[in-house]
């Protein structure tokens, strides 16, 4: 009876045992198909993002460096090589663009100062840099290299600096705070800088529409020195807030910009006895089907003004107007949208207009005119201007 008892105490520990060392495996298993899977979505989403950035509209010219500050550390590139250095307190946390992760500048005040060492593709002569960013500040830098090449925001407006260098050798400079401001109304945006040396067109847009121009003489080339860094957050630390402002950076080659839906002139407002007249001009239109305004008194919550048809495709000037019939006392922000066969919708900058109370009482019309000025050699820009 003993040698049974031991035999049978022997068979249940072999057993525990069995079941222990099954459990186990299975846990691992299913840690293991986590893990896979887990992964499987990373690159799957880096595919996607990959897929998204070669097959841009605008330009697919060769991406050369992109950073999309999905995980730490933040100097590791999605596409082409690391970044050098970069703050210690800047981090990749949440509230990037569209729910993913983005690049914070951390809660000490220190600039995010992301140093991109220059390679071949760098010095390219044309150059397409594409950045979402989320105002927090009133000044600071998307990209900066040495003293040559500046795009960013000066007291929150877009500022954009570079040099060229013509066929004949000949050097000028491009130097310019624009008159777009940038909403500080905690959204991201697409701000990007095109300059394709074939054209000689500079150009600086927001959300894929252009906002400012400056035309060279065809086959110029940027200039800058080739062994100078990139600095990419200069001057921006988020005013000391841990949250994410910039996301997505992709710098290109450019091959060409003749795809964008829209070249936008100007867009202002304008008083008419009690009502507000909108009126925008485009120089082209690429597959435009409508326009609409919408208004807000916050920036954040629009509603729709009116719809216009649009000319579809044009090379041309052309001219549109509506109506807001019921203006209210105070600032109201109008922005204006189209829709294309390139994007669902897309919005350009928003402009504000001040009401007084006696504007709604006069019969003479007060108006807040936001011009096209010019530069050197020739430019056009969206003012973004408040009515008096």
């Amino acid at each position: 009876m003993a040698y049974k008892l031991r035999q049978r105490q022997k068979m249940n520990t072999i057993i525990r045992f069995k079941l222990i060392a099954g459990g186990a495996s299975i846990l691992g298993l299913v840690a293991y198909i986590t893990i896979v899977m887990n992964t499987a979505n990373v690159d799957e989403s880096k595919a996607a993002r990959r897929n998204l950035i070669s097959n841009d509209p605008i330009n697919n010219g060769e991406i050369i460096s992109g950073f999309s500050w999905d995980i730490n550390p933040l100097t590791k590139a999605d596409v082409g090589p690391n970044a050098f250095s970069a703050s210690l307190n800047a981090v990749c946390i949440e509230g990037g663009t569209d729910s993913t992760f983005g690049l914070s500048a951390g809660n000490n005040m220190k600039d995010i100062n992301l140093v991109i060492k220059p390679t071949e593709g760098l010095n390219s002569d044309g150059l397409d840099i594409s950045i979402d960013f989320k105002r927090m500040e009133e000044s600071g830098n998307f990209f900066t290299r040495g003293k040559t090449f500046n795009f960013g925001m000066k007291e929150g407006k877009l500022c954009i600096k570079y040099k060229l260098t013509a066929p004949n050798g000949k050097s000028y400079d491009v130097n310019e705070t624009t008159a777009y401001e940038i909403p500080q109304d905690n959204q991201f945006r697409n701000y990007r800088f095109l300059f394709t040396p074939s054209t000689g067109k500079g150009e600086v847009m927001v959300d894929r529409t252009t906002i400012w121009t400056n035309q060279s003489v065809l086959q110029s080339r940027l200039s800058w020195k080739t062994g100078e860094d990139i600095l990419v957050g200069q001057g921006m630390n988020g005013e000391g807030k841990s949250a994410a402002i910039f996301d997505n950076l992709v710098i290109r080659k450019t091959c060409n910009s003749n795809n964008t839906p829209m070249e936008l002139l100007s867009f202002t407002a304008e008083m008419q006895g009690n009502q507000i007249m909108l009126n925008w001009f485009t120089a082209k239109e690429n597959g435009t089907d409508f326009y609409k305004i919408e208004r807000s008194s916050d920036t954040k919550n629009y509603t729709e003004v009116g719809r216009v048809k649009a000319a579809g495709q044009s090379v041309d000037l052309k001219a549109y107007a509506l109506l807001d019939t019921k203006p209210t006392v105070g600032v109201t922000y109008y922005r204006l949208g189209l829709t294309n066969n390139t994007a669902k919708s897309i919005w350009v900058p928003v402009i504000a207009f001040r009401v007084k109370p006696e504007m709604l009482n006069i019969s003479s019309p007060g108006t807040a005119t936001i011009p096209t000025q010019g530069t050197s050699p020739t430019s056009s820009i969206l003012l973004n201007n408040v009515g008096k």
